[in-house]
């Protein structure tokens, strides 16, 4: 009896989550019931006249809609799973009122000109984005608790879910993995973000709808059971999908009554038990998730940091949720996450934000994930074995300190980028990871470029250095490593090249602070063999010292990689003598310089380019990054014919102006760096522990 009347009165916190509508949000909704109380339900994008039940997708467009004719109206699915578009979306005002019409959608251009018909399957999220914006309105208009608004809300509601019981799940026409992952209203379970708004409205209205429509309660219930249904049967289990599915089921359960309710015994203490317990291929208990996914010692998440982040996020709020609603402490019940949460903080570079590799934009911690990760600083050094990622920090100063991260691809959202490297210094990430891309991981730009290996600080072998990125199973091996470095090894899948990279802060007391890079690559079969060093920094302009002639190496003709189409204007030098590189970057605040040197080979050559821009900055406003589409980045690349293991690119980058210069041994491993105060620090590097004995006190 007591968990009956504790679960009772969640069911009546369920839809509390958020506040009174504001005098804005008040006045839309009296304007909408001035024209009438089916005003606002009658502009939701339903299939008002055809009826269809059947909705057909082929290229992750909808192509057209079918089937037996329902008894009402059903709900206008989505019509394409990317979310660019041409053109502009309306005023949920503007729409007409019943408005289906088979060539699709009336719509202006982005940027201005006449409207004209779309069809569905070029409208990108418009329709999910109307439909949600509609039923968030209704939630509002149930929170008001007046009559007239309530009715408001009951005709949205009530046509809504009867237009999603009534429609079947999408055709995937090319009969292909889309076809597991269709929600109810978009192409992706994850976006149906608008069931969270359907399940609000109807926990304020139950009470309400028991009253005035009971005859209602049964489908409305139906629906939402339904849509769970499709959460628990669709989707990507085992990744940041799952937790997403998990709070959408947990919506429904908070506003169903027992399972002895229920003919099917599926209710409240059923959908509670899926997400806790009950594991099924396309969606995993959070139990069973979570064992799969975060490392046990380190508390890690194994996809890239954006998304880790994301789930975290996720969890925190499911937590949340069924501690207030359900008094189930999923911290107690699945103990990882307390490591998880203060293991957060380790993807920080010093200016509090995430290290970017992978599909992911830097942000800070959300709210939700600070709160649960205490006040732990993040530890000098830090490996995450299970995603392949290291990073290494001098402090967390914003401005002082230094940073480097190296990552392999290993886990989820990974891209193809062999040991990529990211540096931090003066308040910047100033040699970056590229991003994902301005259509996310949909676009061609990404496909083509930013998940491959020119869009990363690292080294291509035979211009062919390429494997699948997303869902990945390339680590590095961490062979040794100090506070201050590193050294790994990698195996490049599509040459065999074996691959060691080396790499150091030096900071000393009085500010001077640098970076050392060694990176050896070999594919040893006899063939011939190119290594290609690729180094992208922050700059307006990239100066190489040395006569630079155009060149058409680094290009798509080499070995058929799209990527290397991307890197423009093209200049070269010899490259048997070392060279000083130096990326000058206009600041409000002044110029922000990075000098490289790098050693000089026999069959060596310089190049001078720039790469798209960084578009995993482009979100930063805190620093500003001033990224645009237009944006390029600078990158410096070295071309070694034959082998780069005796002969290894080895290079100083500087960022603090404190490097007179740079000498680099006939060895192929020492590294003599003379400071500008006449101190030298000299540097071993050979194929395993640097030796940093002999940097100057």
């Amino acid at each position: 009896m007591k968990k009956r009347i504790f679960l009772a009165a969640a069911l009546a916190a369920a839809g509390m989550g958020w506040t009174a509508p504001n005098a804005a949000t008040r006045a839309r909704l009296a304007a909408f019931l001035a024209e009438g109380e089916d005003a606002l339900a009658e502009r939701l994008v339903m299939y008002w006249n055809t009826h269809a039940t059947d909705v057909y997708v082929r290229d992750e467009a909808v192509t057209g809609v079918g089937g037996a004719r329902a008894d009402v109206p059903t709900v206008a699915f989505n019509g394409q799973r990317g979310h660019v578009t041409l053109f502009a979306r309306p005023r949920v005002e503007d729409r007409p009122r019943r408005s289906e019409d088979p060539r699709g959608l009336f719509l202006a251009p982005r940027g201005g000109g006449d409207a004209q018909w779309v069809p569905y399957g070029q409208t990108g999220s418009i329709i999910d984005s109307l439909n949600r914006e509609i039923l968030g309105l209704a939630r509002d208009a149930a929170e008001l608790e007046e009559e007239p608004y309530r009715r408001l809300a009951f005709r949205v509601l009530d046509t809504y879910l009867a237009g999603i019981l009534a429609r079947n799940v999408p055709t995937d026409l090319n009969h292909g993995h889309l076809q597991t992952l269709f929600g109810l209203q978009s192409m992706e379970t994850i976006h149906d973000d608008v069931l969270t708004s359907a399940c609000a409205t109807y926990a304020r209205l139950k009470p309400w709808i028991a009253a005035h429509h009971p005859d209602r309660k049964a489908p409305l219930e139906a629906a939402l059971k339904k849509w769970a249904e499709v959460q628990i049967a669709n989707g990507v289990a085992d990744n940041n999908w799952d937790i997403m599915q998990l709070n959408f089921i947990l919506d429904v359960a908070l506003v169903l009554d027992d399972d002895a309710a229920y003919a099917d015994g599926r209710g409240r203490e059923h959908y509670i038990d899926v997400v806790m317990n009950r594991s099924s291929i396309r969606n995993l208990s959070v139990r069973d998730l979570c064992a799969k996914g975060f490392d046990p010692a380190t508390g890690i998440w194994f996809e890239c940091p954006g998304y880790s982040i994301v789930t975290l996020k996720d969890l925190a709020k499911l937590a949340d949720r069924l501690r207030r609603h359900v008094g189930i402490d999923l911290f107690a019940e699945v103990p990882v996450l307390r490591r998880a949460f203060p293991a957060a903080r380790e993807y920080l570079f010093p200016d509090n934000m995430l290290i970017g590799f992978g599909d992911t934009h830097p942000s800070a911690l959300p709210k939700e994930v600070a709160a649960h990760a205490g006040d732990a600083a993040p530890a000098p050094f830090f490996y995450a074995p299970n995603a392949s990622w290291l990073v290494a920090r001098s402090g967390m100063d914003a401005v002082n300190d230094v940073a480097f991260a190296l990552n392999a691809s290993l886990g989820n959202h990974q891209h193809a980028n062999g040991i990529s490297l990211e540096l931090y210094a003066k308040g910047y990430r100033l040699a970056p990871d590229a991003g994902v891309g301005w259509s996310l991981y949909s676009g061609d730009d990404y496909k083509e470029y930013y998940s491959r290996f020119p869009a990363h600080n690292t080294v291509m072998v035979n211009s062919r250095s390429d494997y699948v990125p997303m869902k990945c199973f390339h680590p590095f091996t961490l062979v040794a490593h100090g506070d201050s470095w590193a050294t790994v090894r990698f195996r490049e899948p599509a040459t065999g090249a074996e691959q060691l990279r080396t790499t150091a802060y030096v900071k000393h007391a009085d500010g001077t602070a640098y970076f050392v890079d060694a990176f050896r690559s070999r594919v040893g079969d006899g063939a011939p063999e190119w290594h290609d060093y690729y180094y992208h920094n922050f700059g307006d302009t990239l100066t190489l010292d040395g006569t630079l002639a155009p060149t058409e190496e680094i290009a798509f003709v080499e070995s058929g990689v799209y990527a290397l189409s991307y890197i423009k204007e093209k200049f070269a030098r010899a490259g048997e003598r070392d060279v000083r590189a130096r990326f000058d970057w206009a600041r409000p605040e002044g110029t922000v310089t990075m000098t490289v040197f790098m050693n000089g080979a026999a069959e060596r050559t310089f190049i001078r380019g720039l790469a798209p821009a960084t578009e995993g900055l482009s979100r930063v406003k805190n620093p500003d990054y001033g990224i645009t589409r237009d944006s390029r980045t600078p990158v410096l690349v070295a071309r070694q014919r034959g082998e780069a293991w005796t002969r290894p690119f080895l290079a100083v980058m500087d960022p603090s102006g404190r490097v007179a210069a740079v000498a680099f041994a006939a060895d192929g491993e020492t590294v003599t760096v003379a400071l500008a105060d006449g101190r030298r620090d000299v540097i071993r590097l050979p194929a395993g522990a640097p030796d940093l004995s002999g940097v100057a006190p």
